[in-house]
């Protein structure tokens, strides 16, 4: 595996020389294998005694952030980037909720004990850095090349609620099919207690990588109904899936799709500015570039979205031309502009 990112080799050589074995672990392997850009870099690092080990070295190199001791994980920021280092570490189930679970860390856990605690075979693939080999005790490769998403282990994948919804912006992110065993494990976890009890903040982060890094939302939100936790007709997913085309930035991209579907919005988030912006949604902005695409969708989807009684009622300008004429303006080629402005501060509540 080629690392791109010489500031990290640098951290990593550092660590094999006080006799650590550093392995890149999680979503950076994996998105290795699928040919995707890797930005992101977790380092599981084995072979030391203490944390403060770790630390020292981190320290070298930038500011170190202690994210908590009894999970083993380090956050260094540098370069204008920021790295997770964490120990490796077992994890055991012994009371509800996110934070019900005794943590054993330990540098000196074999990197499949480890492992055994993650969610997907995919997501189990390890990079020995120091050694120059793949780590693959649960044949995560193997899954990668048959693309199915399967879960690790019974137990394990059971005892966090939130690995629903994991599978769900998995499903959608890369349309792989879904392991039969693991589809009902699912179907028994979205009946328990402690299912319902997710916090929204998150359950709204796996929504977010669902919708701003997919091409296709439909391939997994579809799991929303075959789970029975959220109903979404098939007019509101062809809205969605157009709408993940758009070449626009990510907040206005968020507040389109959740136009659609602001009853879930509502259910996994407290934001009431970004609310408010969704309640209007017709103010977004579309780039030039996009402008083809997104009338021919409209033209669509208009239709769509009256049938489905969700079309907005965008308020009035408070502004007009002869407001601007009282204050003192010459009329010209720019009244639109202004008033559109205007108009679009009076919808994101800035001016009243």
């Amino acid at each position: 595996m080629k690392i791109k990112d010489g500031f990290l080799v640098k951290i990593l050589d550092d660590l094999i020389n006080i006799g650590a074995s550093p392995i890149l672990v999680g979503g950076c392997v994996r998105d290795f294998f699928l040919n995707v850009d890797v930005k992101d870099y977790d380092v599981e690092v084995y072979g030391l005694d203490s944390l403060e080990e770790l630390e020292n070295i981190l320290k070298n190199f930038g500011k170190v952030k202690l994210v908590g001791k009894s999970f083993g994980i380090l956050k260094l920021s540098a370069q204008e980037m920021e790295y997770d280092f964490s120990f490796p570490r077992m994890e055991k189930k012994i009371a509800d909720g996110h934070k019900g679970f005794e943590v054993l860390v330990d540098g000196n856990l074999s990197f499949k004990e480890a492992t055994r605690r993650r969610d997907f075979t995919i997501n189990s693939i390890g990079y020995d850095y120091k050694n120059k080999i793949y780590l693959d005790p649960f044949n995560g490769r193997k899954d990668l090349e048959k693309k199915v998403l399967k879960h690790i282990d019974d137990v394990t994948f059971i005892e966090d609620p939130l690995r629903v919804y994991r599978l769900i912006q998995f499903r959608s992110r890369l349309n792989f099919t879904l392991n039969a065993h693991t589809f009902k494990l699912c179907q028994q976890i979205v009946k328990t207690n402690e299912f319902h009890s997710l916090s929204k903040e998150r359950i709204y982060v796996e929504y977010k990588k669902l919708l701003l890094k997919s091409s296709e939302p439909s391939f997994g939100l579809n799991l929303l109904n075959k789970f029975k936790i959220e109903k979404i007709s098939e007019d509101k997913l062809a809205i969605i899936d157009e709408i993940a085309r758009f070449r626009i930035d990510n907040e206005d991209k968020l507040i389109l799709v959740f136009s659609v579907m602001k009853d879930i919005f509502i259910k996994i988030s407290n934001n009431k500015k970004l609310l408010r912006k969704i309640e209007n949604y017709e103010t977004f902005r579309i780039p030039k570039n996009d402008i083809e695409t997104y009338n021919k969708v409209e033209s669509k989807g208009k239709k769509m979205l009256v049938k489905l009684d969700i079309q907005k009622n965008i308020p009035k300008p408070i502004y007009s031309g002869k407001d601007l004429l009282e204050m003192g303006y010459t009329p010209n080629e720019k009244f639109k502009t202004i008033l559109d402005t205007l108009h679009k501060m009076q919808l994101d509540g800035k001016i009243c």
